[in-house]
């Protein structure tokens, strides 16, 4: 029956069938297919819309709803250029955008040029931001859900793979731990963004006592305070989870430029977003993002307590709850978290994300989860991965010419074929004599960046002569092989002899 639409399903047929859109961009879709299914999605406007953001954002989506909507937090959405401007009551539910990433705070310059009275104190209480998520969502919003949603599903694939399962790099968190994860990254955002530090670094008055700005800081903790309050226990200590967690993605980028890892419970004010920014540049302007808060805290490091430990500490001690140490923390999203996890096979350092395996060297040959794995590819791609040829031979100019050419040809699935080359040739050369007593290589083995930069050091070599024998005959060996100093500097030298090999002459 199709109760007069002049389509073969009915009105209620159509609904269930938008209630199920899993983006924006798909109910989009279905609203330009014909006049009938707009007209039963104008009659069902608010339920249609909050369920396919539920879609997008999941069960945590009156914490985003919450965060977005806060007082203190403004809605920043990029336009296209080819759209009109339109006012709030002109926007259409059509005028979705492709999934495209907006940034998760505004854009700062154009919200500190907007405020120019000091920030209110935060007055909040728990009812009001159950309120906060219960208003139907406007097209505006839409766009800040689906930004942010890709922010918080790329940081809950990261702490899956350092936390719960290292062979994949996905999320494989259930339903119950991916809603306490997301909703402890929307109550962090929200946090961030009521304890804005760029603000208050515009706002402050250096011209006055150091003291005097200090104060002005202390006040700026009281508003992040207050929010903190009016959470649960548990959620507060699922929040110092995903705090630490962030604090360790943020760790070698500090380190790298230069900076203690004292400053990194400040930089937590910049929110998530912007530390997943940095964690993707990781080049030389990896903390391009972090910039305003980091030049400015460089010297006052000192006279700034923890813009997050210090009152999420004080209102766990109000209600005689103490934080957990260590690791014990990550349970409170889930019971499966070890630290083994991300635990070096053979060193049993811990590795982070830099995890070297044959699962991350297939995903980086498939050109999956590029982001997470782009340390392997940056050290160890087909242009660089030759620093690695043992002794003298990385100095060997007609050697190294010869190898990349191999190496670019193999391209992203490079990494993948020497392992599995090694492997199924038994070329592997187990731990050097002299060297402290570690365990063995296994052909299943999670590596540090620092043991597998041993492998490939003492192995690297074997595979690449592997690889030319495999296509001709090898010249006659030189007396010193890979130690020979004389094929650093003699090019008719180096390629006269093959220097892949051991020293015979002493």
């Amino acid at each position: 029956m199709s109760g007069g639409n002049g389509l073969p399903v009915s009105d209620d047929i159509i609904d269930r069938f938008l209630l199920f859109s899993p983006t924006f961009l798909s109910l989009k879709a279905a609203l330009l297919t014909c006049k009938q299914v707009y007209r039963v999605f104008q009659s069902h406007r608010n339920s249609v819309v909050r369920a396919v953001a539920y879609n997008v954002a999941g069960p945590a989506l009156p914490q985003a709803l919450a965060y977005i909507r806060h007082p203190d937090v403004q809605i920043h959405i990029p336009r296209s250029r080819t759209h009109t401007r339109k006012t709030p009551s002109q926007a259409h539910w059509s005028d979705f955008d492709s999934d495209e990433d907006s940034e998760d705070g505004s854009s700062s310059r154009t919200h500190r040029q907007a405020r120019k009275t000091p920030r209110k104190p935060v007055s909040v209480r728990i009812d009001q931001l159950e309120d906060l998520a219960s208003a139907p969502i406007t097209p505006t919003e839409s766009h800040k859900i689906l930004a942010n949603s890709k922010i918080v599903a790329r940081l809950e694939d990261m702490f899956s793979f350092r936390y719960i399962d290292r062979t994949r790099s996905t999320s494989q968190l259930n339903s119950s731990e991916s809603q306490a994860f997301c909703a402890a990254i929307y109550h962090l955002m929200l946090y961030s963004a009521i304890t804005d530090l760029r603000e208050w670094i515009d706002d402050a008055d250096f011209e006055h006592d150091v003291n005097v700005y200090v104060g002005d800081y202390a006040d700026y903790i009281e508003n992040g305070k207050k929010l903190l309050s009016i959470l649960s226990t548990p959620e507060l200590i699922r929040l110092h989870t995903v705090a630490e967690f962030l604090k360790e993605v943020l760790t070698w980028c500090v380190r790298a430029g230069g900076y203690s890892d004292d400053i990194r419970d400040l930089v937590l004010a910049a929110g998530p977003a912007r530390i997943l920014r940095c964690f993707d540049k990781q080049d030389y302007l990896m903390l391009e993002p972090l910039g305003e808060i980091l030049d400015f805290f460089e010297e006052e490091l000192g006279l700034m307590p923890g813009i997050l430990s210090r009152p999420h500490t004080s209102v766990l001690e109000s209600r005689n709850v103490k934080p957990p140490a260590d690791i014990a923390h990550s349970v409170s999203i889930s019971s499966r978290v070890s630290e083994k996890n991300s635990q070096c096979d053979r060193c049993q350092q811990s590795f982070g994300f830099g995890a070297h395996s044959r699962s991350t060297f297939t995903e980086i040959s498939n050109g999956e989860c590029y982001k997470l794995h782009i340390t392997s590819q940056r050290n160890y791609g087909p242009q660089s991965i030759h620093r690695y040829l043992k002794n003298n031979l990385r100095h060997n100019s007609p050697e190294v010419v010869s190898f990349t050419n191999e190496a670019k040809n193999l391209g992203a699935s490079l990494l993948l074929h020497v392992w599995n080359n090694l492997w199924e040739m038994e070329l592997v050369r187990q731990q050097p004599l002299g060297q402290q007593p570690l365990p063995d290589w296994t052909e299943d083995s999670y590596l540090c960046d620092t043991c597998f930069t041993s492998f490939l050091v003492e192995n690297l070599w074997l595979w690449w002569r592997y690889i030319k024998s495999d296509s001709e005959p090898l010249k006659e060996n030189c007396w010193y092989g890979y130690d020979c100093r004389t094929q650093t500097h003699n090019r008719i030298h180096a390629q006269k002899l093959n220097h892949l090999c051991e020293q015979t002459r002493h």
